[in-house]
């Protein structure tokens, strides 16, 4: 094997460890939810681990199969959440690492501005989505079930996390 070669090997197993650790995660969290006081799905968990998976694997096809998966998977394994609004967490996810990597393509800010930025575009997004959805009784309850007033913070702490150890990794 060339060192190329094995450099590439080790890629995929360091790719493939990472999402089986996150689905592991997934899998979890509504235990750790059931045993918390407080609520964590206040902390966007399902983007925490899209995001970690990312940052450790730093292959964006990877982290669109994330996207994807995460929502779906804990979806099928734990029942929750619900079918469509795991279609729809699904789709945010995946216009969030979309928004995130073509900006960090193009335009050369700080990462933790287009991890804010994607990570707002990806919730308009999602909350359009969710109205359609509620409109064809595909969902059921409000347009906005976790306050916007606790969202914003969370994503401001989130983008700060990801800018410490996306620079970080940067130096490394």
């Amino acid at each position: 094997m060339t060192g190329i070669t094995t450099a590439a090997a080790f890629n995929n197993w360091k790719i493939i460890a990472t999402d089986i650790l996150v689905l592991l995660l997934v899998y979890f969290i509504p235990a750790l939810t059931h045993l918390s006081p407080f609520p964590l799905y206040y902390l966007d968990p399902m983007r925490l681990l899209l995001f970690a998976g990312f940052l450790v694997s730093r292959n964006h096809t990877n982290g669109y199969l994330l996207a994807v998966t995460i929502p779906i998977f804990s979806t099928l394994v734990t029942g929750h959440p619900p079918f469509y609004k795991a279609v729809l967490i699904s789709i945010e996810l995946f216009i969030n690492i979309g928004c995130f990597s073509f900006f960090v393509n193009k335009i050369k800010w700080n990462p933790a501005i287009i991890f804010l930025l994607s990570a707002i575009l990806s919730k308009l997004f999602y909350y359009g989505c969710k109205y359609i959805f509620i409109r064809l009784a595909l969902i059921d309850g409000g347009l906005i079930a976790t306050s916007l007033l606790i969202q914003l913070p969370v994503i401001i702490f989130l983008s700060l996390m990801f800018m410490f150890f996306y620079k970080k990794q940067q130096q490394a």
